[in-house]
């Protein structure tokens, strides 16, 4: 499912943080966001998953306003792994993830069996399906961030909208996750800080500074030295991966470059 971005403006508190976004995330591709703290990209995924409403512009799934959908029908649609994770959830492991079912239950019906393999299955997909009768508030960060994640697979939406999915994951466990997105050919709109994890697991990128979009494309076409050292403010090179062939930032990490004026 195809998800537009059409003139997207948010304000709250008297600040636009979001001002006439357009962007796209293609049916079946990853699409990322990415940009400095501060620069919009968590305000824009909580317009897709219904947590803010836009000032101005629309969101669109495959051609449908999203406010046109109820809630129960966006969240058939559209899964979510905010940055807010609800460490104090007194609930097993099981019953979390048993909650991205709810879209799918007719009120006050019971978890059937598709509902149970959904959950067993996407526990086995992020690797915790030896923690199904844990309690959620037990875990670790990095535990929690893959059942939430869980909880989206188990969901099974069109669209999933990741915010910083990487966050307390250890080096093993992104990659498995970046791994596994890729695979899992769905349409996906995710935040990353990680700008190399961007150039290697996303068909596209958009760079958001100052709450605007100010550069879409190919991870090749976007991340170049130029665009690292105005929006980032860092001294980059960008040279291939040398075991995939994907762009590979290498950062001097003893020298900032202040940024340049004219990007927000």
């Amino acid at each position: 499912m195809r998800v537009d971005i059409e003139g997207l403006s948010v304000a709250y508190a008297g600040r636009t943080v979001v001002a006439g976004a357009h962007l796209v995330a293609a049916e079946g591709e990853i699409t990322g966001l990415v940009g400095p703290n501060g620069s919009g990209k968590s305000t824009l995924l909580r317009t897709v998953y219904r947590h803010l409403r836009p000032t101005a512009g629309r969101v669109l799934l495959a051609g449908t306003d999203l406010r046109a959908l109820s809630p129960a029908r966006s969240a058939r649609h559209v899964a979510a792994l905010p940055q807010e994770r609800g460490a104090d959830v007194e609930l097993t492991v099981r019953e979390v993830v048993g909650l991205g079912r709810i879209p799918h239950q007719r009120a006050f019906a019971k978890e059937g069996a598709a509902d149970r393999d959904a959950v067993t299955r996407a526990l086995a997909e992020v690797g915790m399906a030896g923690a199904a009768e844990r309690r959620f508030a037990a875990l670790s960060g990095g535990e929690r961030q893959r059942v939430l994640l869980a909880r989206a697979f188990a969901q099974a939406p069109d669209v999933l909208v990741l915010d910083e999915p990487t966050n307390h994951l250890d080096v093993r466990h992104q990659v498995e996750l970046l791994a596994l997105l890729r695979g899992k050919g769905r349409t996906t709109l995710v935040s990353l800080h990680d700008l190399n994890a961007a150039a290697s697991v996303c068909d596209r990128l958009h760079v958001l500074h100052g709450g605007a979009v100010v550069a879409s494309g190919p991870p090749r076409a976007v991340l170049t030295p130029e665009l690292l050292a105005e929006v980032f403010g860092v001294r980059a090179a960008v040279v291939d991966h040398p075991l995939t062939g994907d762009p590979l930032i290498a950062f001097d990490h003893r020298e900032a470059v202040p940024p340049v004026g004219g990007r927000g």
